[in-house]
C-alpha cells in the first residue's frame, strides 16, 4: 500500500496537483495572517493614547468618547491596580454675542466610582448618565490667529533644546506670520533637517542661524542678526529664551500694539524677586521677553562693538549698553513674567488674575506644562486658559491646570498664595512689589494637577489628578470640552 502511494505522488500528474496544493495553502495562510493582523490593528485604535506624545496631539474622528482610557491612566497611576475616577462634561458654545466668562460652573462635583486598570482592556465603557453634559458654557467665536509678521524673534539655544520647544512656539508662533530666528550649534545635518521639517508641519517661520563668531555674547549677537535679518514689515524685535511662552498671541499683538513702534522703545519684564533684582538691576529680564523698536535697534547697531566692553550676562549687557549710549529707558509691562520662583509656583497659576502676556522657568524652576495647558484654547479660545471657575463647596477649576479645594478663597480671593520657596532677600515682602497682594501657603489645600491632555476632533480631554496617600488609590478627574454648536448639534 505504502509502494502504491510513492508511485502515485511520483506520477507527473499528479505531482503537478501536488505543487498547487501546497501554493493554494500558501497563499491561505498569508490571508489568514493579514486578517489577524487587521483585526489586531483595529481591535487597538485606542492604544496609541498609550504614548504620552501622541495622546497630546492625536486627532480623532468619529471615534466616541463614553469610555475610560485606561492605557491613558495607567501612564499616571504609579503601578497603582486601581483609581477612583469621575468625570467632568463641558459643552462650549462659540458665539459673536460673547461678553465674558462668569465665575462659576453651576454645577456640582460629579461622582466617583472606582476602575480597575490591571485588566486587558485599553478602555473602558461609560454610562449614559456619566458621559452627559454636565454645564453648557459660552465663549468668544472663534476668531482668525493674529498677523505677527511685524515681530522678529530671536533666541540663542541648541539643537536639542529647540527641537523639544517646537510644540511651545507652535502655540503662539505658528500661523501667525511671526518670524523666529534660532542661533544654534553646529549640530549635524539631520537633526536641522527634522527641525525644519517639523517646522513647517506647525506653520512656524524659522530659521536657524550657525554663529561662527564664538568671540562674541551669543544673546547680545542677537542685537545684530535681528536687524540684519529684518525685513519692510518688521516693527519689534523680541528677545526670548526657549523656555519663553506666551499664552495668547492675539493679546501680546494687541498689547504691543498700544506702543508707539515709530520711537526708540524698550519693553520688557522684571523678576519677581527683589534679591534678584538688586543683584542684576532694573531692566527687562530676557525669559520674559524683550521687546526692541527697530528705531532703537538701529541706533544700537551704531555702538554695537562698543558694548563688549560691559561684560556681564546677554540681558544685562543689553540694559547697559541702552542706558550708557541712546535716550531710550526701561518700560515695565506687567503682562510679561519672568517668573524667578522656584519649587512650586501653583499660587502664581492658581491666582485667578488676568491670562499672563509670558510666562518663564516652566520645565526648569518649576513645572507646568504650558503646552498641554494651551490645548484646550482650540474650544473654549485663549481667555478661558487658566480661567479659575467655582464649582461647588470650596471646590475650584483653574483650566488647563489644576482643581483644587482651597476654603481660603472664600475669605479673600483676591491675594496669591506664596507657594513657591523664599527668596534670599533680607527684608519683608520680596514678592509683593511685582506679585502682591499675597497671602500665606495654604497646608490644607486639595490640588488635582493637569497630568495629560488628549486633543481630538471636536473636544478636549483634560486628565486631572490626585495622589493623597500610598495606602489610598490616586483619584482622577477628567473634564472633557466640547464644542457644541449654537443649534444644539
Amino acid at each position: 500500500m505504502v509502494q502504491q502511494l510513492r508511485l502515485l505522488l511520483h506520477h507527473p500528474f499528479q505531482q503537478r496537483i501536488f505543487r498547487s496544493w501546497k501554493i493554494l495553502t500558501f497563499i491561505a495562510g498569508c490571508l489568514f495572517g493579514c486578517i489577524v493582523l487587521l483585526t489586531y490593528t483595529t481591535t487597538n485604535e485606542f492604544d496609541s493614547f498609550s504614548d504620552p506624545g501622541l495622546a497630546s496631539s492625536f486627532t480623532a474622528k468619529n471615534l466616541s468618547s463614553c469610555f475610560v482610557d485606561l492605557n491613558l491612566l495607567r501612564l499616571h497611576a504609579y503601578n497603582s491596580s486601581s483609581i477612583d475616577y469621575a468625570r467632568l462634561n463641558i459643552a462650549v458654545t462659540r458665539t459673536d454675542n460673547f461678553t465674558a466668562f462668569a465665575d462659576s460652573l453651576d454645577v456640582p462635583l460629579p461622582t466617583y466610582h472606582t476602575v480597575r486598570l490591571d485588566i486587558e482592556a485599553s478602555r473602558e465603557a461609560q454610562s449614559e448618565e456619566t458621559c452627559a453634559t454636565s454645564v453648557t458654557i459660552e465663549a468668544p467665536a472663534v476668531v482668525a490667529r493674529p498677523d505677527a509678521s511685524h515681530m522678529l524673534f530671536g533666541v540663542v539655544t541648541s539643537l536639542e533644546k529647540l527641537e523639544d520647544s517646537l510644540d511651545a512656539f507652535a502655540h503662539w508662533a505658528g500661523s501667525t506670520n511671526a518670524r523666529i530666528m534660532a542661533i544654534v550649534d553646529p549640530g549635524n545635518t539631520e537633526t536641522r533637517q527634522r527641525i525644519e521639517q517639523r517646522a513647517n508641519e506647525l506653520h512656524i517661520r524659522l530659521t536657524m542661524v550657525q554663529n561662527e563668531d564664538t568671540q562674541l555674547d551669543q544673546y547680545f549677537s542677537l542685537v545684530r542678526i535681528l536687524y540684519q535679518h529684518r525685513d519692510h514689515s518688521t516693527q519689534w524685535a523680541v528677545l526670548i529664551d526657549e523656555d519663553t511662552f506666551f499664552p495668547s498671541m492675539k493679546n501680546l499683538v494687541d498689547r504691543l500694539a498700544s506702543y508707539d513702534s515709530t520711537l526708540p522703545q524698550y519693553i520688557g519684564g522684571l523678576t519677581e524677586d527683589l534679591a534678584q533684582l538688586y543683584g542684576s538691576g532694573y531692566m527687562a529680564y530676557g525669559g520674559a521677553g524683550v521687546f526692541l523698536s527697530m528705531p532703537l535697534l538701529e541706533e544700537l547697531q551704531r555702538v554695537f562693538e562698543m558694548c563688549y566692553s560691559f561684560q556681564s550676562e546677554g540681558d544685562r549687557m543689553l540694559a547697559s549698553c541702552i542706558y550708557a549710549h541712546t535716550n531710550a529707558k526701561f518700560t515695565w509691562e506687567q503682562g510679561l513674567h519672568q517668573l524667578d520662583l522656584h519649587g512650586d509656583a501653583s499660587g502664581f497659576f492658581e491666582s485667578g488674575r488676568p491670562l499672563p502676556l509670558s510666562v518663564h522657568h516652566w520645565k526648569s524652576w518649576f513645572h507646568a506644562d504650558m503646552v498641554a495647558l494651551g490645548r484646550v484654547a482650540d474650544i473654549c479660545g485663549d481667555e478661558c486658559l487658566l480661567r479659575r471657575w467655582h464649582l461647588s463647596g470650596e471646590w475650584f477649576l483653574v483650566n488647563g491646570y489644576s482643581i483644587i479645594q482651597d476654603a481660603t478663597l472664600w475669605n479673600n480671593p483676591r491675594p496669591m498664595e506664596q507657594t513657591w520657596k523664599k527668596s534670599k532677600y533680607k527684608g519683608s515682602d520680596p514678592f509683593a512689589y511685582s506679585l502682591g497682594p499675597l497671602r500665606r501657603l495654604d497646608p490644607d489645600k486639595v490640588s488635582f494637577r493637569l497630568v495629560d491632555v488628549v486633543q481630538e476632533l471636536d473636544q478636549v480631554r483634560q486628565i486631572y489628578m490626585f495622589n493623597e496617600t500610598s495606602d489610598k488609590p490616586p483619584q482622577v478627574l477628567e473634564v472633557v470640552w466640547t464644542v457644541k454648536s449654537e443649534d444644539g448639534d
